[in-house]
């Protein structure tokens, strides 16, 4: 396993980090949580992303019970949790003062420990002044109910804001954004964050490196029979719309196509490609990924194999085929 420093600060995250998102609605959700925290114990994982939101709750009680019930030493685990969608009283939701600090109580019971090592904001308020959320998170890592506070698909702007308001009142800063970010998905990560991590060292924690399965290797031939873009409602499928409307399809497919060559002759499959292709990058601290069976769990962790593989020569190959890399400012420099 390789280890990075969490944005600017000293704390060593595994490069791989197990997320509890997929799992969440899965009937069996103690069982499958458990042999999955167990394996990545086993591997090297210390990373375990969870929410509030997460099957309403349960996943946090879930992870809560597998790290119990595996006796995993308290300081070996970085255990990450997310405030915003507490529930349906008008005060459940949201990064209030109120929200934010009974939230992360709540969630600190569901995981019976006493203190998370980063707790995010799930997405931003613009309900909510940023000093009164800036204010909360302090209070939490002052009271030692967390070890960092971040912040997870916010706007650039409002990031900034934060680190202005903290700087000015002498808060704790946010050290980390999760956010989306994938082959597909790269605007907001590569452009919009890019001076965040060359001048503040901002730390980044990504999600759904497969763009919602469309780069699992499934969709190479289109859309298969009964797959979730087959069955799901047209309007709720924004990325698959993105790239498979008449207009971008013919490309898609024609990427997929070198994609899925250069995996073979990697001998992985193209949803490991996409995995480890998201670790060249250094603003990648942590990729974080989920499964619903063991089989899947395994297969996505030889990603980390295949990322040592990824030559310059095979990077330029990916990008051509992708043909989407952002306009980037010249900020890397700053560093």
């Amino acid at each position: 396993m390789e280890y990075r420093n969490l944005g600017p600060t000293g704390l060593k995250v595994s490069i791989l980090g197990f997320g509890t998102g997929l799992v969440s609605e899965e009937l069996n959700l103690q069982e499958r949580i458990a042999q999955m925290v167990k394996r990545s114990y086993e591997l090297g994982i210390n990373f375990f992303d969870t929410a509030e939101r997460y099957g309403n709750g349960r996943s946090e009680i879930a992870l809560g019970n597998a790290f119990k019930e595996l006796k995993i030493p308290r300081e070996q685990l970085v255990v990450t949790t997310k405030i915003f969608f507490g529930g349906n009283g008008p005060n459940d939701v949201g990064l209030s003062r109120k929200h934010v600090i009974e939230g992360t109580q709540n969630s600190l019971k569901r995981l019976q420990l006493d203190y998370v090592d980063v707790i995010y904001c799930h997405t931003a308020d613009f309900y909510t002044p940023v000093e009164e959320t800036c204010r909360a998170f302090d209070y939490l890592i002052n009271k030692r109910k967390a070890f960092y506070w971040g912040t997870s698909n916010w706007p650039a702007d409002r990031i900034v804001e934060a680190y202005r308001i903290c700087d000015v009142l002498g808060l704790h800063r946010p050290i980390v954004e999760q956010v989306e970010y994938s082959m597909l998905v790269r605007e907001k990560f590569e452009k919009d964050f890019e001076r965040l991590f060359a001048e503040h060292k901002m730390g980044g924690t990504i999600y759904s490196p497969l763009a919602g399965g469309l780069l699992s290797g499934k969709y190479n031939e289109g859309i298969p029979e009964g797959s979730r873009y087959d069955t799901s409602s047209p309007g709720l499928l924004g990325i698959f719309n993105r790239y498979f409307s008449e207009g971008a399809k013919e490309k898609t497919l024609k990427a997929f196509k070198v994609l899925e060559e250069i995996a073979k002759e990697l001998g992985c499959s193209q949803a490991q490609l996409a995995y480890a292709w998201t670790l060249v990058n250094p603003d990648v601290q942590v990729c974080i990924f989920g499964a619903s069976k063991m089989t899947q769990f395994e297969e996505n962790f030889k990603a980390l194999e295949v990322y040592k593989k990824l030559t310059p020569e095979v990077l330029e190959r990916i990008e051509k085929a992708l043909g989407n890399a952002p306009e980037k400012m010249n900020v890397r420099k700053l560093r």
